[in-house]
């Protein structure tokens, strides 16, 4: 059922013509004709009579109309309540990151959104899958990226940069510079795979942790040398950054086009930009 073509078989039915109908819905006179033919012959049934360009409802038209109106009373319903309480800033957002993004107030200080959004429930997911957003798995995504697909839209925070680091004791007592030092890389993925970076090649792999919160705590105690994004390895007081940054991406804050209006996924969204965006200058590479 075609909800546009009852549409403008209201606005013919209330109007006293054709072309007046066609004004008040900002469109051409054929076009109006054109879904009057289709309306009929989908219900196959006359439900004007023509008289030039004038319109008169037949017994049969008459009864769609009243059906029509109940149906425009039910689409004008849901308009209204999805617009109510869409902008009464409440309800459920969907936010998928990396697990290491929540780190502290790296995402953005909660208590302070509270404070702003009472009634707004974030509900997030830690991965480093990407959601579909497409199928609302989720509603606003941090990604590491160069350029979104066509159906997202979203903001280019800026430059994604990875360092090594390691807190000021272990650099003291095992210079992991050196050739012939027996400190070691937190390495990720498997022994096969994996490959020193940030000019360590000469580092042994102490253990394999596909997770950057451990891989950051195991560092913080002094275990090895960590490879971790610039925005985390910053922000912790215990570790020193021992190489030159590397740029892996750009950061994205992305949603999927529909979403672009609804109040709640801007107001997170906007929240969630203003707090990264303030840690990524800081470490901005020059």
């Amino acid at each position: 059922m075609e909800w546009d073509n009852y549409r403008v078989f209201l606005a013919v039915a209330r109007a006293p013509s054709i072309r007046a109908a066609a004004l008040r819905l900002g469109t051409s006179h054929s076009t109006v004709l054109r879904k009057i033919d289709q309306l009929e012959h989908t219900l196959g049934a006359r439900l004007f009579e023509r008289n030039g360009h004038r319109l008169a409802l037949t017994s049969a038209g008459e009864e769609v109309r009243h059906g029509a109106e109940e149906l425009e009373d039910s689409v004008q319903g849901i308009e209204r309540s999805v617009t109510g309480r869409d902008s009464q800033l409440e309800g459920v957002v969907k936010l998928s990151t990396p697990d290491w993004f929540t780190h502290s107030t790296l995402l953005f200080d909660l208590h302070l959104f509270r404070q702003h959004f009472p009634n707004i429930q974030l509900e997030v997911e830690l991965s480093y899958r990407s959601a579909d957003l497409r199928r609302r798995e989720a509603d606003i995504a941090i990604r590491i990226m160069r350029q979104p697909p066509d159906e997202l839209v979203g903001r280019d925070l800026g430059e994604f940069t990875m360092a090594a680091y390691a807190t000021q004791a272990h650099i003291d007592r095992y210079n992991p510079a050196s050739p012939g030092t027996q400190s070691g890389m937190l390495a990720w993925g498997s022994p096969e795979r994996w490959r020193p970076r940030h000019g360590f090649d000469h580092l042994r792999a102490v253990g394999f942790f596909d997770n950057v919160p451990l891989q950051c705590d195991l560092a913080r105690q002094g275990v090895g040398v960590a490879s971790l994004p610039c925005l985390l390895g910053d922000s912790i007081p215990e570790l020193v950054r021992i190489s030159e940054p590397m740029r892996m991406g750009e950061i994205w804050v992305v949603y999927h086009a529909d979403l672009r209006q609804t109040s709640r996924v801007r107001v997170v969204r906007d929240f969630l930009c203003e707090n990264l965006s303030q840690h990524i200058r800081r470490v901005a590479v020059p």
